[in-house]
C-alpha cells in the first residue's frame, strides 16, 4: 500500500529572493493600513479644531480680559476724599457787624462724586437710545495721573514743549466707563480713507473710557459748584469729546476713546458687605444700580443706618462688576445690515433687564442649572459669548466714617 503525500502550496521564490507575501495578505495589510491612516486622520483633526478653538477664543477675548483688568483696576482707586464739616445756627452780629455763628453738628461734605446706573440715566443725552448704549455706566475721580505731556499755555512761549510728568502720578483725573454702538469712521487710521473703500467701516459695539487729563477735570469748575446742585454736570462732554483721527494731537487730546470691542453690556451693581448678616441685602443702597454720592437716598433703596445723610458722600463698599462680550465672528454677525432690526430689538431686550438688582444672578448666572435670561438672549440668537465677573473693594470707602 503506498502512502500519497498532499503538500500544501508553496509560494514561489524569485532566483536568490527570501520567502514573499501572497496578494491576499498584501491587500489584508494595506486595509489595515488604511484604516489605521483614517483613525489617526480623525484623531489628529480632532485635535487641531479643538487647539484652534481654544486658542481662538483666548485670542478673541484677550482685549476683553485687557479691558476688564484695566477697568476693575481703576474702579478700584475711585476716592471721594469726604470729610466733617460744621454745621452753624446763626446768633447775630456783634458789635462789629460779625457774624456770630454758633456750631451745633457735623456734616460729612465732599467735593467729588461717584456715580453709575444704566447709561441712559447717568448720561442724560444718551436717554431713549437703549440700542446704543446697552447696560450701564459708572464715572468717579481717582488720583491716576494722567497729564497732557505737552504745554499747552502759550503766554510764557512754551507751547507745546514736553512737560515733566514725573511727580504728577497721584493727579486726580475723571474717569469713566459705558458701552456704545458706533462705527470706526472718526478714529481709524487715515490712510484707510485713500484707499477708495476698500476697508469698509467697521460698526461694533465698544467699551468706552472716558479719560480727561487732570488739567482738565471739571469737577472743580467754578459754574458747576455746589455739586449736589450740578450733580452728574461735570463729565457731561463724554459723548462730544471722543478720538477724531484726523484731528487728535498732542495738544489735542480726545477723552472718550475704545478699549475694547464687542462689549455687549457692562453691569455695575453697588453693594455691601453683608457676611453672616442675612437680614440685610446686599444691594440694598442701589436696589435699581443707580448709585449717585450726591443723594441721601438712591432711588428704590432703603437707610441701612440712622444718619440722616443716607449714602450721601460715601462710596458704596463694594462693586459687583459683570461685562459680556462676543467673540469676533458674533459682533461681526451683529453688526450687518440686513440684522439691525433684530440688533436692535436684542440691545433694547438687554437694556430692559438690567434694572433690578435682585434679578442680576438670575438675569446673568442663572438658577436651578438654566442660563440666565440675559444670557439665553444671545444663545437664541447662536452668538458665542463669555462672561467677566469680579467684586471689587473700593480701597477710599469708608462706611463706618
Amino acid at each position: 500500500m503506498k502512502l500519497s503525500v498532499v503538500s500544501s502550496p508553496r509560494r514561489r521564490l524569485l532566483p536568490g529572493a527570501g520567502p514573499a507575501f501572497t496578494l491576499i495578505e498584501l491587500l489584508v495589510s494595506v486595509t489595515f493600513l488604511v484604516i489605521l491612516m483614517l483613525v489617526v486622520t480623525q484623531v489628529i483633526g480632532i485635535v487641531q479644531r479643538s487647539w484652534v478653538r481654544a486658542n481662538s477664543r483666548v485670542s478673541q477675548f484677550r482685549e476683553a480680559r485687557q479691558a476688564f483688568d484695566t477697568l476693575s483696576r481703576t474702579l478700584s482707586q475711585a476716592t471721594l476724599n469726604n470729610y466733617w464739616d460744621n454745621e452753624f445756627d446763626s446768633l447775630g452780629t456783634d458789635a462789629a457787624g460779625q457774624q456770630i455763628n454758633l456750631a451745633k453738628d457735623y456734616f460729612r461734605q465732599s467735593e467729588l462724586q461717584f456715580v453709575c446706573g444704566p447709561t441712559g440715566t447717568v448720561i442724560p443725552s444718551a436717554a431713549g437710545s437703549s440700542q446704543n448704549y446697552p447696560g450701564h455706566a459708572v464715572f468717579f475721580q481717582a488720583p491716576l495721573g494722567t497729564a497732557s505731556l505737552v504745554s499747552t499755555a502759550s503766554s510764557s512761549g512754551t507751547a507745546g514743549q514736553p512737560v515733566n510728568t514725573e511727580n504728577m502720578v497721584n493727579l486726580l483725573c475723571g474717569r469713566g466707563y459705558f458701552v456704545e454702538w458706533g462705527s470706526d469712521a472718526s478714529f481709524r487710521p487715515a490712510f484707510l480713507e485713500q484707499l477708495n473703500n476698500a476697508v469698509p467701516v467697521r460698526n461694533r459695539l465698544r467699551l468706552m473710557e472716558y479719560s480727561p487729563t487732570a488739567e482738565k477735570n471739571r469737577i472743580y469748575d467754578t459754574l458747576l459748584r455746589p455739586i449736589t446742585a450740578h450733580s452728574k454736570e461735570w463729565y457731561q462732554d463724554v459723548l462730544t469729546t471722543g478720538v477724531q483721527s484726523t484731528q487728535e494731537t498732542a495738544q489735542t487730546r480726545a477723552f472718550t476713546r475704545p478699549i475694547a470691542e464687542n462689549i455687549i453690556a457692562l453691569v455695575i451693581s453697588p453693594q455691601l458687605e453683608v457676611t453672616g448678616n442675612t437680614k440685610v441685602l446686599p444691594y440694598i443702597i442701589a436696589p435699581n444700580y443707580i448709585y449717585d454720592s450726591t443723594l441721601m437716598l438712591n432711588p428704590g433703596a432703603s437707610l441701612v443706618e440712622n444718619s440722616p445723610q443716607g449714602t450721601q458722600h460715601l462710596l458704596p463698599p463694594l462693586l459687583k462688576v459683570s461685562m459680556v462680550a462676543l467673540d469676533e465672528r458674533s459682533g461681526e454677525f451683529l453688526s450687518r445690515t440686513e440684522n439691525s432690526q433684530m440688533r436692535t430689538q436684542l440691545l433694547q431686550s438687554i437694556a430692559g433687564k438690567l434694572q433690578n438688582a435682585a434679578s442680576l444672578a438670575e438675569e446673568l448666572d442663572g438658577v436651578d442649572g438654566k442660563a440666565g435670561t440675559l444670557v439665553q438672549l444671545l444663545l437664541d440668537q447662536k452668538l458665542n459669548y463669555r462672561v467677566f465677573s469680579t467684586t471689587i473693594a473700593l480701597k477710599q470707602a469708608r462706611w463706618s466714617f
